[in-house]
């Protein structure tokens, strides 16, 4: 068996790899700490894998951790170094934490899980990245990785070739501190959003933009393509993310652009600043897909391959996916359902794999979207109390549950789902959803802003089956792995009613699901298209600010902390006692 680690910088998460190169288990760490984004050592992670597949250290062949600590440690101290002594806080900070950066992830598994340790090894963090995208990509040979993150070891973003999965050559690379991922979280944080949090805002803020503002056109002008060096370029005097712990742009950026954002002020279409907010997020798309057609267009040229795979925190940017796929020489792009630091867990476990074995036809096989083989195990006396003193039975069998959700949902009511394993990424696909009638406005909305209390610029994803998908929106074959992932908007039809959709996005796009054959969503469908509701909005089982649901326990609060009141599990269909 191999584990695979990621920890420490962002989001935490470790996966499980057998000897037939199956992804069998995989957890994020948040999901059991119940930490947004939590990025300790991931312990709980790590112990989870052990327990529910029966193992003990001695059974694990091999550990890899997602980058090379002290080779991100130093890029860091070598670039603040030269920008003395406005660096020196972010200098003080790296040699005040080193024991409790990454550089102590050897000490963590000795004190956590005595012999693992022995076992360790480190692999190059954008490597973690293409070797991610890659299991999930039905062909295993031959096909380029591109990686734009916020910053990884060593780099920022790299373009490589992999001839097969143990022999994968970097031909380009962004180094540290020009960065697309570090340009856009400032923005984000300009805008008064989190950090690695309020990035998908500022994507949904953009579409009210205008790219021809003057705001917008500003932005665009912070970042360049060099197309004599191949170079992305950045006038770095307007940010402080490499020089500060606590701030990301500078007083001469607000300068060029007008004041920040108050994050207490609610951001609400037609008031006082919004449309100024709106440009600026536009200019931050616009050069992220300009940017990044530079870099796909770059890596055809020194590949001449046609069939990419896209990773790091930016190919998080689904609205950018689609124009990408329009580029003449894509014949396809593969996006992992968990792109980000947190699915690089299964590209070092892999990596761990790989390195264990000396042949090299090695076999990959791809993953589920819900990897987990084991089914989550309450604490079945507290889940009982739960139930029993919170929440009714309606239908215990499966196929009755389902019937009695499909009806609900006709009717125009909201339920959760917590059923059968997690999913992998972020973004919930029916397992751990909230889900109502997709062209129901009145049920979308106290979907959006009654039971999530989300902004009100953000739209909610439709579900569908694909003989419905392509009624309504352009699909592209090139990205179609995607769209079962939320990984990529699309354009709604021309002069189609789907314009008129509460899913549909104010420029008309909208972030499809395409369900899986035989899952969840797919049963569920298959009930509801008779009944008239062929789309489902779909969104994330959770209070807001919380991570998505892991378990049922999980579920069962997000009822009791809101006006949910249909929750479809394992169990059978609940319904919360008024």
């Amino acid at each position: 068996m191999f584990i695979g680690v990621s920890g420490y910088n962002h989001e935490s998460a470790a996966a499980l790899v057998d000897k037939n190169g199956v992804l069998i288990d995989y957890y994020r760490e948040e999901s059991l700490s119940r930490i947004k984004g939590d990025k300790s050592f991931p312990r709980r992670a790590i112990s989870k894998l052990l327990k529910s597949n029966n193992l003990q250290i001695k059974d694990i062949e091999r550990v890899a951790f997602y980058e090379r600590p002290l080779s991100a440690f130093l890029h860091i101290v070598k670039e603040a170094s030269l920008n003395m002594p406005r660096s020196l806080s972010l200098l003080v900070h790296q040699f005040r934490n080193f024991n409790r950066s990454s550089v102590s992830c050897y000490l963590d598994f000795a004190k956590e899980f005595k012999g693992l340790e022995t076992k360790l090894i480190y692999s190059d963090h954008h490597l973690s990245h293409s070797l991610t995208a890659l299991s999930y990509s039905n062909s295993k040979k031959d096909v380029c990785s591109v990686v734009v993150d916020g910053f990884g070891d060593r780099s920022t973003a790299s373009i490589s070739q992999i001839v097969n999965p143990s022999e994968i050559n970097e031909l380009w690379e962004c180094p540290y501190p020009v960065s697309l991922g570090l340009f856009y979280s400032s923005i984000t944080d300009y805008l008064g959003f989190s950090i690695n949090e309020g990035e998908y805002k500022v994507m949904g803020l953009a579409s009210f933009g205008d790219s021809k503002s003057k705001s917008a056109k500003l932005v665009r002008g912070l970042m360049d393509w060099d197309s004599t060096s191949n170079k992305i370029i950045s006038d770095m005097s307007y940010f402080d993310y490499h020089l500060s712990t606590s701030n990301s742009f500078n007083s001469k950026l607000e300068d060029l652009l007008g004041p920040a954002r108050n994050p207490f002020v609610q951001l609400i279409p037609g008031e006082s600043d919004f449309q100024r907010c709106a440009d600026i997020a536009r200019g931050a798309q616009d050069l992220t897909i300009y940017l990044l057609q530079k870099i796909f267009t770059h890596a055809h040229k020194i590949t001449r391959s046609r069939r990419f795979l896209f990773s790091g925190g930016v190919s998080m940017n689904s609205a950018s996916i689609d124009s990408l796929a329009q580029l003449p020489f894509i014949d396809e792009i593969i996006i992992p359902p968990s792109p980000g630091d947190a699915g690089c867990a299964i590209g070092a476990a892999f990596y761990s794999y790989i390195k264990s074995n000396s042949y090299i036809d090695l076999k990959i096989s791809k993953p589920s979207l819900f990897p987990s083989l084991k089914e989550i195990r309450n604490d079945e006396f507290l889940t009982e109390q739960i139930i029993f003193n919170q929440f009714s039975i309606l239908e215990k069998d499966e196929d009755d549950a389902f019937l009695k959700a499909a009806e609900l949902i006709s009717a125009g009511e909201v339920i959760g789902t917590v059923l059968s394993r997690s999913e992998t990424g972020p973004r919930a696909l029916g397992n751990r959803s909230l889900l109502c009638d997709g062209k129901n406005k009145d049920a979308v909305k106290k979907l959006n802003t009654v039971i999530k209390n989300r902004s009100p610029f953000r739209p909610t994803a439709p579900a569908m089956r694909y003989k419905i998908a392509k009624k309504y929106y352009r699909l592209r074959p090139e990205i179609y792995d995607c769209y079962q992932s939320m990984s990529a908007t699309c354009q709604c039809l021309k002069d189609n009613v789907s314009l008129k959709f509460p899913t549909t996005h104010v420029d008309g796009t909208a972030r499809i699901q395409i369900v899986e054959n035989n899952s969840s969503l797919d049963k569920l469908l298959s009930i509801l298209e008779p009944m008239g509701v062929e789309i489902l909005a779909n969104s994330s089982l959770n209070v807001s600010g919380d991570p998505n649901s892991f378990d049922l326990v999980d579920g069962l609060m997000v009822c009791s902390r809101t006006k949910l009141r249909y929750l479809l599990t394992d169990l059978g269909l609940l319904k919360r006692k008024t």
